[in-house]
């Protein structure tokens, strides 16, 4: 929090099926898990890319989370399902 690279908006993946977006992919994931959270986005560890990793699996941090199974999301696009917002702490 208070990164200024985290305010910038991350660039689109242009290579796919690569060494360096697999080094990416295991570098979000070892951290990510290092730390029991249950998600994050490249940008969070510097890199300026639009990949998000999530999972949640006996997370210490929040025991009664239900199961989600591991997923890597490349270029991902936001639709709101609704105009309806919720306000609090984002927690991964």
């Amino acid at each position: 929090m208070g990164d200024p690279r985290l305010l910038q908006p991350a660039e689109a993946v242009t290579a796919f099926a690569t060494p360096a977006l697999d080094h990416l992919v295991a570098d979000l994931t070892d951290t990510m898990r290092a730390m029991n959270g249950a998600g994050l986005a490249a940008p969070q560890i510097g890199v300026p890319l639009q990949v998000v990793i999530f999972e949640v699996k006996d997370n210490p941090r929040d025991p009664k989370a239900e199961p989600v199974p591991f997923t890597v999301l490349i270029n991902p696009e936001r639709i709101p399902l609704s105009d309806e917002l919720e306000e609090g702490w984002e927690g991964c």
